[in-house]
């Protein structure tokens, strides 16, 4: 995206501010979704023509063997007063008549905690809240920027990443401030440290993994894929993501796969696979990431040693 659509997008979610209408304010929210979606491949329609389905736009993935899995619910409520769980609650029941996997719901206002806390604790499928905040990060994280010094950013993006790695040690409730793309490149960090060669992928388009490790275990080459889900709304990894995440690493025929969500998982994503796929599949929440950053510390200081059962480590402490 070109820095003149940034601006674009910036200035049409400022407008929502003086917008008084919901008709007018969807319509332009419309405007600022179609652009952002795009750039992960998605193309933005209103559902049936009409909206009274409970779901204003519909965001569908480009060339998707399964369209209806892979597309995105959105709604968005143009109000004064905080967004309660009710809504939550009629947003995911639309999308359950329409057999969607994920819906987003997007205010000018804020959510309440009951919003919160039914996503974190309740939601049967992917829910985002977003805010106009929000919708400012992720004109942010999409910006283009401009051609710089390269090793520089590294050196600098590293000595970063080593500092909350030891904050996060320090008190975990650091996790809560950090954005999801920034958790990618700890976890990155600390898997180099402990001795993997680990390897982030792209922001989008990864391929089904987050980060690709691999390792030499008895003079054989070993491949893990770890993904990373980092939701700041506090919503727990349910059936779906883990699915689709098993199904890459045994598509892939790597040697393992580790799911970590900081804010833990449904009750049903970790019941409903088989012993066998329990093995193939490990699962890590928020005591996970601290004691890897632990170990990257630990490491880094000179006082441990990760010793050459890298795997062991790997699943050392999950589910």
């Amino acid at each position: 995206m070109d820095i003149s659509s940034q601006k674009k997008i910036s200035s049409l979610i400022a407008s929502l501010a003086d917008i008084g209408n919901a008709s007018d304010a969807e319509h332009v929210m419309g405007q600022v979704l179609d652009p952002l979606l795009a750039e992960d491949g998605y193309t933005v329609e209103v559902p049936n023509g009409t909206r009274d389905n409970g779901i204003d736009f519909l965001a569908r993935k480009k060339g998707s063997l399964n369209p209806t899995a892979d597309a995105i619910g959105i709604e968005y409520k143009h109000y004064r007063s905080q967004v309660g769980s009710n809504v939550v609650r009629s947003l995911i029941g639309a999308a359950v008549v329409m057999g969607i996997n994920r819906v987003m719901l997007v205010t000018n206002s804020r959510f309440s905690h009951s919003a919160h806390e039914l996503i974190r604790h309740n939601a049967p499928l992917r829910v985002e809240l977003m805010d106009i905040d929000a919708l400012r990060s992720w004109v942010e994280r999409i910006r283009v920027v401009p051609s710089m010094d390269v090793s520089e950013v590294t050196i600098i993006r590293r000595t970063m990443t080593h500092k909350l790695i030891s904050l996060i040690c320090r008190n975990p409730r650091a996790l809560d401030e950090i954005e999801w793309r920034e958790m990618e490149y700890v976890l990155t960090e600390v898997f180099n440290g402990l001795g993997f060669e680990a390897t982030l992928t792209p922001g989008s388009k990864d391929g089904g993994k987050d980060i690709v490790l691999t390792c030499e275990i008895a003079t054989k080459i070993h491949r893990y894929y770890v993904e990373v889900k980092h939701w700041r709304s506090g919503q727990r990894v349910g059936t779906g993501a883990v699915s689709e995440f098993l199904k890459v690493t045994v598509n892939e025929k790597i040697d393992g796969g580790l799911f970590l969500s900081t804010y833990g998982f449904s009750s049903s994503a970790v019941e409903s696979l088989t012993e066998l796929q329990r093995k193939t599949l490990r699962f890590g929440e928020e005591s996970k990431v601290v004691s890897l950053c632990d170990s990257y510390v630990k490491a880094k200081s000179g006082i441990w040693s990760p010793d050459e059962q890298l795997s062991e480590l790997l699943y050392e402490g999950t589910l």
